[in-house]
């Protein structure tokens, strides 16, 4: 390697050496806040955000590094690289999980508490309330993803009570679908209203996630 081209591997390396630390400062931070503060949401939110930027900027270097690098080098550059990698999925996961879950506490306090007579604060979220408490009561198995190999036979008996049950509508079957996944599952299908179409959507996530097998659809 030329004097040039080494200059800028140790120019980089420092810089990622910093970037690393502040990577994991955020993640310390994140612990922390969800850890051990009854009431830090937006802070969390806020660390969260300042994390995804801090990962952005340090995946940029080591990708500068990785170029500039020996060959005999690079095994041990991406070993270490994936440990950061590894530690940043994990707390960005923690830390949506956490978010979503205060938020929904939250935001149910407030409809369950709002007056009678005033407009609901979100029509999609009271629609949701409203559908899920006209539903029949099923004797439905939940999903939390933890045991991926519980998938099969989660959605074969959600399948036979639910997917299958020409009683019910798409967005009845959504609603149910939704009562049931937690963990890793539900925060795959978070975002999607309670809609027909988002239904499909919802279960062609969970099936490319969690490998629900096409013949038994």
């Amino acid at each position: 390697m030329d004097a040039a081209n080494q200059a800028l591997l140790e120019r980089t390396k420092r810089a990622r050496s910093v970037s690393r630390s502040l990577v994991t400062k955020q993640i310390n931070k994140l612990e922390y806040e969800i850890s051990n503060s009854a009431d830090s949401m937006r802070f969390v939110h806020e660390i969260y955000v300042q994390l995804i930027s801090k990962f952005e900027e340090l995946s940029t270097l080591d990708k500068e590094v990785e170029s500039l690098i020996k060959t005999e080098s690079l095994e041990d550059e991406i070993l270490t690289r994936e440990e950061y990698r590894d530690k940043f999925i994990i707390w960005k996961i923690r830390a949506e999980r956490y978010i979503g879950t205060v938020s929904s506490i939250t935001f149910q306090n407030l409809v369950e508490n709002q007056p009678q007579n005033k407009t609901p604060l979100n029509n999609t979220v009271s629609s949701v309330l409203t559908n899920q408490q006209r539903l029949p009561k099923l004797a439905l198995e939940s999903f939390s993803s933890k045991d991926m190999s519980s998938f099969p036979r989660f959605w074969a008996r959600f399948k036979s009570a639910v997917h299958d049950n020409s009683n019910l509508n798409d967005v009845d079957k959504f609603s149910y679908l939704k009562s049931v996944v937690t963990s890793d599952a539900e925060l795959a299908i978070r975002g999607l209203t309670l809609t027909p179409e988002n239904y499909a959507k919802a279960v062609k996530i969970l099936e490319d996630i969690f490998g629900i097998d096409r013949t038994n659809r």
